[in-house]
């Protein structure tokens, strides 16, 4: 009996090694490669562009209305304990000070010049429409830290941001942190236009610069635009491992920010925030990052950018994105067990720096309730190139019915009846993945025999036995999708080249259908599936 057992087992390894070596080439059509998309071009927004943003309309207000609101702001008298300065002049709501000064306990506070604008009553609260500070400089004895900023300016604050950011002015250890003071979780904390110029941060351990950091929203519009230059870093609370960062600009114009407002209370649930959010609209108009650089003892990261650009028509919106070359160099091995894991496993790969690269367009039709992403592609350097196509339907309508059962008050078992339903509207249109090897078949095979020591040839031997058994362990279509998958895996791994997995269905798949494929009646024609080596 052990005898015809073996025997039988040998010849079923010997079947399964003859199957894993068969070529399949000419099964099932091969999926689309993507070319590397050109640079879009994009220049990070002017000034002039920010500048709209902090134009606030003229007020009347009377003399005594505004020096009502500045005794409300603890701005019309000065006190030893809060605010001092050397001048005030104006009236009838726009006031200037100068040599303004207040230190406690905790540090010292000075600023060169204030002005403030459209200073006024709003009911029972004061405010003002925009506030211009320049030559600020703020010490935090108990911590040792120094912040110094040329401009900050704000603009069309409400209320209570207007209130928390002059009283903020008087408390310097929430101002070391660029902190305001806000207790209340109900009120109402928001501004039009904020901008920063030449701000420093510098303690013991740390020294963060930007020339200038800008936000601003449309009032009429609603959408947002934001804009941060010339950013390093320095961090030395570990002397032996120093930690340098640069940026030269991020920013993006025509953000949806709106999309995001009560996002609080819509996130009640995972499906109330997913209701709250819709996947079709056109959420910015350009975003760009310019010249990262980040340096450590064990690894540096350096990449000159990504771009993306958004343009709506018709109720078709078109986003494409670029990602350049993103480079991470290995130096020394770090000391953090599970770091240096990492950084030994990228060694083992044979790799001293990691170069990646991307490209997408993405087509989302809100007449149509369609999302397509087109010429998708992620490639590492002398390691592989991924391409990938696919689209999907009902994704708005999934999420609208998510959003309704949020706010229904239903049982757990209506809860998950409707679940299904809403997922069932979200329904696969095809999907394509062409992954080309440009040696990390080989440098994997090193790596997972260097872990289980054995030869790559080993390796490769057990992995192909394994996949050929997987589908033998399976029935029907499951077992039909796995003998599809092992056999081109199999050759991928023997002979590298391409490996291709396309699904290209006859009517747009459900996504409940799918994942309960054992149980349906879908069949490898409906699904439209292949996987193929080349």
């Amino acid at each position: 009996m052990t005898l015809l057992r073996s025997a039988s087992i040998s010849v079923i390894l010997s079947t399964v090694v003859i199957m894993g070596g068969c070529s399949n080439k000419d099964k099932g059509p091969s999926a689309e490669k993507s070319a590397p998309a050109a640079a879009l071009g994009l220049k990070a927004p002017s000034d002039k562009v920010f500048a709209k943003h902090f134009d606030v309309p003229s007020r009347t207000v009377s003399d005594a209305e505004g020096k009502q609101a500045l005794a409300a702001l603890s701005l019309l008298n000065q006190n030893t304990e809060g605010l001092n300065w050397a001048e005030t002049s104006g009236a009838d709501g726009n006031y200037s000070y100068t040599d303004l000064t207040v230190k406690d306990e905790d540090g010292q506070l000075s600023i060169a010049k204030a002005n403030l604008i459209g200073v006024h009553m709003d009911g029972e609260t004061a405010t003002f429409d925009r506030a211009d500070f320049s030559g600020i400089k703020i010490y935090d004895e108990t911590e040792n830290t120094t912040v110094t900023m040329g401009t900050l300016s704000v603009a069309r604050p409400t209320p209570d941001m207007a209130k928390a950011i002059i009283t903020s002015l008087q408390n310097i250890r929430d101002l070391d942190d660029l902190d305001l003071e806000i207790d209340e979780e109900d009120l109402d904390m928001g501004f039009g236009a904020l901008g920063m110029g030449d701000v420093n941060i510098t303690s013991e351990d740390l020294n963060l610069s930007t020339k200038s950091l800008m936000w601003g929203e449309d009032s009429d519009s609603g959408l947002t635009d934001f804009k941060i230059q010339d950013v390093t870093f320095k961090l030395t609370e570990n002397a032996e491992e120093p930690v340098t960062a640069s940026l030269k600009s991020f920013s993006g114009t025509g953000f949806r920010g709106d999309m995001l407002d009560n996002l609080p209370d819509r996130g009640r649930s995972p499906l109330g925030m997913m209701g709250g959010f819709n996947p079709l609209a056109k959420i910015y108009d350009t975003i760009k990052m310019e010249d990262l650089d980040f340096n450590s003892s064990f690894v540096s990261v350096t990449s000159e950018g990504f771009e993306g650009k958004s343009t709506e028509k018709g109720g078709v919106t078109t986003q494409k994105s670029v990602g350049e070359p993103f480079i991470i160099r290995l130096k020394e091995a770090p000391k953090d067990p599970q770091a240096k894991q990492a950084y030994n496993m990228v060694k083992e790969l044979g790799f001293d720096e990691i170069v990646l690269q991307s490209s997408q367009t993405t087509i989302l039709d809100a007449n149509e309730d369609t999302i397509a992403v087109k010429d998708g592609l992620l490639s590492m350097k002398d390691g592989f190139k991924l391409s990938y196509n696919y689209g999907a339907s009902g994704v708005k309508a999934m999420t609208d019915k998510m959003q309704s059962m949020d706010r229904a008050d239903m049982s757990p078992r209506e809860s998950q009846s409707e679940m299904q339903a809403a997922m069932a509207d979200m329904k696969l249109e095809g999907f394509q993945m062409r992954l080309e090897d440009q040696s990390i078949v080989e440098r994997g095979l090193k790596l997972a025999g260097k872990f289980r020591g054995a030869t790559p040839d080993q390796v490769k031997k057990e992995m192909k036995v394994a996949l050929a058994l997987a589908p033998m362990m399976a029935r029907g279509l499951e077992g039909e999708m796995l003998g599809e998958i092992s056999g081109a895996f199999g050759e991928f791994i023997e002979n590298g080249g391409t490996l291709s997995i396309v699904v290209d269905p006859k009517e747009p798949l459900s996504v409940t259908e799918l994942a309960d494929y054992k149980r349906s009646n879908l069949t490898m024609d409906d699904i439209g599936f292949s996987a193929k080596a080349e």
